[in-house]
């Protein structure tokens, strides 16, 4: 099974994600985290993206498609994590002849709510919600005692604009895959279990066709 994962941040991609690893053996493949690791290893491609990133500009496609189809080689049965992000992305993969593309729609309140109850521990980088994983003591982190923050990327004024980023460059790439017939939409507002069981229910009837 070929997929595509899409939806805002703090969609639950990441974790859905990871349950289609655990229960279908799709190999996971997320640019964000191969951009990454490339800058970090300072590969000559990775030197290359951080010069764009450095600057706060989008690293080009000619380097995201080509990382994303090296990673994927020969490999039949994967799930793309936020990716493609725009019509251009998907024109460029279309060689890969992708099954579903799933995109998990959450309305801005549940994302906002999502990201501004998350704690950080700058020491030893465990992460918490205040509603969904509360440390054992408020505002201390559980496994070193360190007070715990909240990362300027999770402030409410901060995903809104993220948010609204997301769905302005999203929304021709949906409409693009509804015409194509490979677009199934996902209420991800509940908890992430019953829309593990969703996702997994739709792979499952989509095997049948």
């Amino acid at each position: 099974m070929r997929l595509i994962l899409l939806g805002a941040p703090g969609s639950g991609k990441g974790t859905i994600s990871e349950v289609l690893v655990d229960k279908l053996h799709l190999f996971h493949i997320s640019p964000g985290e191969l951009l990454r690791e490339e800058v970090r290893k300072q590969t000559t491609i990775g030197k290359e993206i951080a010069k764009y990133i450095e600057k706060g500009e989008l690293v080009p496609n000619k380097f995201v498609v080509e990382m994303v189809k090296l990673e994927i080689g020969k490999r039949k049965d994967f799930v793309l994590d936020g990716f493609p992000r725009s019509v251009e992305q998907a024109k460029e993969i279309k060689d890969l002849k992708i099954d579903a593309v799933i995109s998990l729609e959450v309305p801005e309140k549940v994302v906002i709510e999502r990201f501004s109850g998350r704690r950080t521990c700058p020491k030893c980088n465990a992460g918490y919600h205040i509603k969904y994983i509360p440390p054992k003591k408020e505002g201390i982190c559980d496994k070193c005692g360190e007070r715990l923050i909240q990362r300027k990327d999770d402030a409410p004024q901060t995903v809104k604009e993220r948010f609204k980023v997301y769905h302005k460059e999203t929304a021709p790439l949906v409409e693009y895959y509804r015409k194509r017939r490979l677009l199934h939409q996902i209420d991800a507002s509940s908890v992430p279990e019953e829309v593990s069981a969703t996702v997994l229910e739709l792979i499952k009837t989509l095997k049948k066709k």
